[in-house]
């Protein structure tokens, strides 16, 4: 599960492929809203593990986008899942670069990629699912190929 300004979004896979995705802004809203979000979609996809961002010091992330992934993984930490904290890298120049990288390894994603925005354009909402996947990979790595159970 991954948060950002303006949303929150979830990616299950399963065996290595993208299972499900799916984004919402409501979730953004606040630590509730985001905890709620969090619990049902714990309930209802059941996955294995739950990834989330352990935000550090020198991050971008504002103070409420902050709060927001607090609180998901408070929901993780107490659900019937192993719960996931990994620092978000930076091994592209940029997100879209990242989220182009991604898609060669999860192409049903291709759908989902956002154009190179111009710097007065806002940030693609899609790129919440590219943020998850990296999240993903920092855990299991670029070559994760699911094995037992969901992810």
């Amino acid at each position: 599960m991954a948060a950002a300004s303006g949303r929150v979004g979830h990616v299950l896979l399963n065996d290595g492929k993208v299972a499900e995705f799916g984004m919402s802004r409501k979730a953004s809203s606040g630590p509730a809203a985001a905890r709620a979000y969090a619990a049902q979609r714990i309930e209802t996809l059941r996955p294995d593990v739950v990834v989330t961002e352990k935000v550090l010091g020198n991050s971008k992330k504002g103070p409420k986008t902050r709060d927001i992934i607090l609180a998901i993984t408070s929901v993780a930490d107490v659900a019937d899942v192993q719960n996931a904290e990994v620092a978000r890298g930076h091994a592209h120049a940029n997100r879209f670069e990242e989220a182009q990288d991604i898609c060669r390894r999860y192409p049903a994603m291709r759908p989902n990629l956002p154009k190179v925005r111009r710097a007065w354009e806002a940030e693609p909402k899609s790129l919440i699912y590219f943020e998850a996947l990296s999240l993903i990979e920092s855990v299991f790595g670029t070559a994760f190929s699911g094995g037992n159970g969901d992810r």
